[in-house]
């Protein structure tokens, strides 16, 4: 579906969006607003609806943010894997993705080590901050990205 191009310029923390593109949750959705740069969380069973209401009544202005599926971001922790040398830390990630909860299991070893942890971090966030440039594009939208690193 085609949507015009807003044209107020947006400059949005990619930490902003990330969440929003990984909640697989069901029953929550987000919509970004496209003339506020803000991710709305909006629960499906709300009684209240207010924000519902809102995106129903201008929605050239909302995007609904569809997250990505559990496996890219599966797919992206073994990218990063890939990237460590071999030895005791890569070992223990690998088994971690290949165990019962590979996504609680990955961040659990990720808490030993502090600086592999940061490296994660920067890794993931460049990833998605990938996938998003893309989304926007498709979209139609004209919004810049900072990595959350940079924004200090």
């Amino acid at each position: 579906m085609a949507h015009k191009i807003i044209n107020a310029p947006l400059t949005i923390r990619v930490d902003e969006l990330i969440p929003a593109f990984e909640d697989n949750s069901s029953g929550m959705r987000h919509y970004l607003d496209c003339q506020t740069g803000e991710v709305i969380p909006v629960l499906e069973y709300d009684p209240e609806k207010e924000d519902l209401e809102l995106i129903e009544a201008e929605p050239d202005r909302f995007r609904l943010i569809d997250p990505v599926p559990s496996q890219v971001g599966y797919e992206i922790m073994g990218d990063f894997v890939e990237t460590l040398p071999e030895g005791k830390i890569r070992r223990n990630l690998e088994r971690a993705l290949k165990g019962k909860k590979p996504f609680r299991g990955f961040k659990d070893v990720l808490l030993d080590y502090p600086d592999i942890r940061e490296d994660w971090f920067s890794f993931h966030e460049r990833a998605f901050m990938a996938l998003i440039q893309d989304w926007l594009e498709d979209e139609g939208l004209d919004i810049t990205l900072v990595p959350f690193q940079s924004a200090g």
